[in-house]
């Protein structure tokens, strides 16, 4: 089979699977459903350097999945299995989003890092100023890695909404000089740094790939510290002047087995 992996990062799939219970009820129903999607998940989660996540939905869908992938073909080919023996059983493909991972264009370059060290009185040469140095690019190292090959967590609780900038005539966004969009999102960043280790964020990218410029996936131990952290942005300058927001999806992540049974129970 052919194979398509990018320059950097990893493919990203989100589908959300809505059932139709009148479809199911006049006898679309798929025989082997729950092993063959559950053969189609475990060879997923098989596959060199792919991760999967799954969800049973709240409200808007019933389950939902977040894959992660370094080949495109491959990708391809398990959403469209996925869908395929998901539609035979009667349910419906509600949502989907294709993305990319992708690091920030708004972070501290070693030149940034080093003129803020001399602004507080540290000199170029001496040992503090060295290991301070080397701290800061084994941390962009790290950040980096962590942006392009993430590791899903097992958090329970899961949101995801794309989003984009706005490109109105008084508040347009590619219109503002780089310094002047680094210089906000720093302060976009220092809110999420404020629910590290409380909540997992992933913003992967789409322009030219889907209808939004990114999808936002949030993880977390308690749905609160997303509620929270959501209504915290919206009033940085960033979301307040800048940012339009899809529809939100949140589930609960737990097998797939467990989620098939909740929503078919």
């Amino acid at each position: 089979m052919n194979k398509l992996k990018a320059k950097e990062g990893l493919f990203v799939v989100h589908l959300f699977f809505l059932i139709d219970h009148w479809k199911r009820k006049s006898g679309q129903v798929h025989p082997n459903f729950e092993v063959e999607i559950g053969s189609i998940v475990d060879r997923i989660k098989n596959e060199e350097g792919f991760q999967i996540a799954t969800f049973c939905m709240l409200c808007h869908c019933d389950i939902g999945f977040m894959i992660l992938g370094p080949d495109l073909h491959k990708m391809q080919e398990f959403e469209k299995r996925l869908t395929k023996t998901f539609s035979l059983d009667g349910w419906n493909l509600h949502y989907s989003f294709f993305s990319m991972t992708e690091k920030s264009e708004y972070t501290t370059t070693r030149e940034e890092f080093e003129e803020e060290l001399i602004s507080s009185g540290i000199q170029p040469g001496t040992e503090d100023f060295l290991n301070r140095i080397s701290d800061f690019e084994k941390a962009m190292e790290y950040y980096t890695t962590v942006r392009l090959y993430p590791t899903l967590p097992d958090y329970p609780f899961f949101s995801f909404y794309p989003m984009r900038k706005k490109r109105e005539n008084s508040q347009n966004w590619y219109a503002l000089g780089f310094k002047e969009r680094k210089e906000l999102m720093k302060g976009h960043a220092k809110v999420g740094r404020k629910y590290s280790g409380r909540v997992v964020q992933y913003i992967t990218g789409a322009t030219g790939l889907d209808d939004w410029e990114w999808a936002v996936s949030l993880y977390a131990k308690d749905p609160y510290d997303i509620k929270s952290i959501v209504y915290e942005m919206r009033f940085d300058p960033v979301s307040a002047k800048f940012a339009e927001f899809g529809s939100f999806y949140c589930g609960l992540q737990m097998s797939l087995n467990e989620a098939i049974k909740r929503v078919q129970t």
